[in-house]
């Protein structure tokens, strides 16, 4: 080649040496980004999958799932609560226990601390718990349960013990004859745990329950004890009130409640004014249609609440006799504090029910700031106050009984501000047409919740802890039964035909690739 002559191309193997190092380096490059993309998009995911946690419940009993109103009480509570869990590890106390806490850690964002303990594995961290609990005087004995404590000194303002201890047992419902556990009540017994370390007052309201005669007459004593459990589950006292022997209410009672209330003497009607119309004190009656009270209707409706001298019901002529039903197909009235969160609810009242005239605009109302609100009503517009209700089968008149809508549960306030931001304790009363609806042989999840609610509105409470049964969860136990020739199908099924089904798939494959 001389010095003139054109460069000789270059070899065609370098050319193609060439190209595929530039095609190896185009696939690393994508390679590489295609990982740092993936490695983004999994970071991301989790981020996104901590920040925004959702699950879906689908167990037949609910059992990821807390109450709406738990979640509603959860949101209202600021303090910050540890929750210690001493159980031992694969009982069925703690898979109970564990998905509850984590529920409650879940809806609180943080809020509540869980620990769970093993009381037979962890020994060192079981005992030193315990030396520390104990150092702080913790007064009682500790077994296998819950441990609930307001962090810091919340749960002492008032005197009152910091902790709270729920035991393993009384978590369940156990039916008596088998001996086995129908129910978990943990939540519920949390939410009360919880208002009991957070609350900084332990108020006591004095139970009337009649005139002396309440424990003859039908359900009231049940009615009793479970206002009592109902009451001790919000850290509230219930105290007897003998009002026959008192010239005056006690000064350290908060309200006053009345089943089955009977008729009053004038100088009881007094009591109750007095007490009534001093600032910060409430009444709840839960009136007997079978008692006449003239003196205490009078009392009542001086407020704005007459109790009429009716039943509501509901009748109709069929083919097979006349119908006539007492029961009371009831929902619940917006409007009110008390009932928010549960208009779309319905009850019942069983058994008989008087209706409640409501009134407003009277003078005493202006001149006293009394302002009064129906809270529940018939589902339905076929029910009236009847005054004639020994009938067989009662038809509504006008201008004698009551006509639709009727109210047979309603609130009055007395002195309440009208600025919601100036805080002031008023005089507050309840009037239930009927004394059977806390009744526990057939109380509703509604009338728990509405009797919790009514008795923290009592008492000026605006953070109520849920407890009513729709928070227990039921422990369902499934079984199939099995017939002798239904497992020797199964095992044939399971054990010989489909591992050799399989196995014949298999030569089958590899004899077609060989050949």
């Amino acid at each position: 080649m001389t010095p003139d002559s054109p460069p000789e191309p270059p070899a065609a193997s370098v050319v193609e040496a060439a190209v595929p190092r530039i095609q190896r380096l185009r696939i690393g490059v994508n390679v590489f980004v295609q990982l740092l993309l993936l490695l983004v998009l999994f970071g991301l995911a989790n981020y996104l999958a901590a920040r925004h946690f959702k699950q879906w419940d689908y167990t037949f009993d609910r059992k990821f799932t807390l109450a709406p109103s738990t979640v509603d009480y959860l949101k209202k509570v600021t303090v910050p609560i540890k929750i210690t869990a001493l159980t031992v590890r694969g009982s069925e106390p703690e898979k109970d226990l564990s998905a509850l806490l984590q529920q409650y850690k879940e809806a609180t964002k943080g809020r509540v601390e869980v620990k769970v303990i093993d009381t037979r594995r962890d020994v060192q961290a079981y005992e030193a718990f315990k030396a520390q609990l104990f150092k702080s005087r913790f007064p009682t004995e500790l077994s296998n349960g819950i441990l609930v404590q307001a962090d810091g000194p919340a749960g002492s303002k008032s005197g009152q013990n910091p902790y709270k201890f729920i035991t393993e047992d009384s978590m369940y419902e156990v039916d008596p004859v088998k001996k086995t556990a129908t129910a978990f009540k943990g939540e519920s017994l949390l939410n009360s745990a919880i208002r009991g370390v957070t609350s900084v007052d332990r108020p006591t309201i004095g139970i009337v329950a009649g005139l002396g005669t309440w424990r003859q007459l039908p359900n009231m004593t049940s009615v009793y004890d479970e206002l009592k459990r109902i009451s001790g589950l919000q850290n509230i006292d219930l105290e007897p009130f003998p009002i026959l022997a008192e010239t005056e209410v006690p000064a350290h009672l908060n309200g006053l409640l009345w089943i089955a209330a009977e008729d009053i003497s004038d100088r009881e009607q007094e009591i109750l004014t007095r007490f009534f119309e001093t600032p910060g004190h409430s009444l709840m009656l839960m009136l007997n249609p079978a008692n006449r009270t003239p003196t205490l209707d009078k009392f009542l409706a001086t407020y704005g609440i007459s109790p009429q001298e009716d039943r509501v019901l509901t009748a109709k002529s069929t083919a097979s006799g006349p119908v006539k039903r007492f029961d009371v197909d009831a929902r619940f009235l917006d409007g009110t504090p008390l009932t928010q969160g549960i208009v779309s609810q319905n009850t019942i009242f069983l058994d008989q029910t008087r209706s409640l005239k409501i009134e407003t605009g009277t003078e005493k109302q202006r001149a006293e700031n009394i302002e009064v609100k129906p809270l529940l009503s018939p589902n339905a517009g076929d029910y009236w106050g009847e005054k004639n209700f020994d009938e067989a089968l009662p038809v509504y008149n006008a201008g004698v009984d009551n006509a639709a809508p009727v109210y047979i549960a309603a609130a009055a306030e007395r002195g309440a501000a009208k600025d919601p931001r100036v805080q002031v304790k008023s005089s507050r009363l309840l009037v239930f047409g009927n004394s059977a609806f806390a009744d526990p042989d057939s109380i509703t999840p509604q009338n728990y919740d509405f009797m919790t609610r009514s008795l923290n509105w009592m008492l000026h409470r605006d953070v109520v802890a849920p407890n009513d049964s729709s928070t227990d969860k039921s422990k369902h136990r499934f079984r199939i039964m099995i017939k002798p020739e239904q497992w020797q199908r199964i095992f044939w099924t399971t054990t010989i035909i489909l591992p050799l089904a399989a196995l014949m798939t298999g030569l089958m494959v590899w004899s077609s690739r060989r050949n």
